[in-house]
């Protein structure tokens, strides 16, 4: 891809599968942010758990339960979730249909290293558990990424 114009397509981007969770994130170059799109299958989502970045999810499509701290809802599209750096936090699509949201991360580069590191520790095998690779757990302590209750 060659130099961002500022103008991005749906689906314009580095694109990730990650299980049943497709994330494109947009070539920002301020490196306060990063910017990703994501669609989630039914029942999909990130479970609780915490890390030191800043994290926003704007849904576009779908309905997902979201949780920040002990608060727990129901989003929609055009709704917001905003978890502050440390606070517990998770998100999941209830369907029926496949959900869309917009990420937001800050600072910039963090989640789009994690997010690369544990699909290339699935590249041979499609799993997570692959021989010689690191384990999704130890990807997540590299990144400073604690799962909270799984």
């Amino acid at each position: 891809m060659t130099e961002a114009s500022g103008l991005f397509l749906v689906g314009e981007g580095k694109t990730y599968q990650l299980g049943q969770i497709r994330i494109t994130f947009k070539p920002t170059t301020l490196g306060d942010y990063s910017l990703c799109e994501m669609s989630n299958a039914p029942g999909s989502g990130a479970g609780l758990h915490r890390h030191a970045y800043d994290e926003w999810h704007i849904i576009i499509e779908g309905s997902y339960e979201c949780r920040v701290g002990e608060e727990v809802r129901t989003l929609g599209p055009g709704d917001m979730m905003f978890a502050a750096g440390g606070t517990p936090h998770g998100i999941k699509n209830l369907g029926p249909g496949v959900g869309r949201q917009l990420g937001i991360t800050s600072p910039a580069g963090l989640f789009e290293a994690f997010v690369a590191e544990v699909v290339e520790s699935q590249v041979d095998s499609g799993s997570a558990s692959r021989q010689g690779a690191p384990s999704f757990r130890d990807i997540c302590a590299k990144h400073g990424i604690e799962m909270i209750n799984a």
